[in-house]
């Protein structure tokens, strides 16, 4: 999908500020159907996922936000897979990713109420799950928001 200059802009406004249809059309100068018909062709594109309301876990009473990496002990997709299946079930899990050039292959994102809860789901849910050999916990300290989709997007 070739992205046009109001794609571009939907996507830069949606990347900074949540707004509905009729402001989001307002500010592009489009219909609200254009702009519904654009952003549904970007989720069809896999450009960008369906809009979804991003939690501030914080003042959901969870004040620990946590980088964890887990090391495994096979390398393969079908322990990849049950690993990622194990997660699901796990509340406090929030992100997932397989990374490479890491002593880990994994980097889970954790949110927990306390160092209690935290100590719980790492060490009685994560760390007993088949094949984990190894887990290192970072602690959030403070999250910035540096991304600027307007520079992204002008080499797109």
């Amino acid at each position: 999908m070739q992205l046009d200059r109001f794609d571009k802009q939907i996507l830069e406004i949606l990347t900074h500020q949540d707004l509905n249809l009729n402001e989001l059309s307002e500010r592009v100068n489009l219909s609200v159907s254009s702009v519904h018909r654009r952003i549904k062709q970007l989720i069809d594109h896999n450009i960008m996922t369906p809009l979804k309301r991003d939690l501030n876990y914080e003042k959901l009473g969870f004040s620990l936000h946590v980088l964890l990496q887990v090391s495994l002990s096979k390398h393969d997709t079908d322990t990849f897979a049950k690993f990622l299946e194990a997660l699901k079930d796990i509340p406090e899990v929030i992100h997932a990713f397989l990374v490479t050039g890491q002593s880990a292959d994994f980097i889970v994102e954790v949110v927990a109420k306390d160092m209690q809860s935290y100590s719980e789901v790492l060490l009685q849910r994560i760390g007993k799950i088949e094949h984990v050999v190894a887990l290192h916990s970072s602690f959030v300290i403070k999250e910035y928001d540096v991304f600027d989709c307007h520079s992204l997007l002008s080499k797109a």
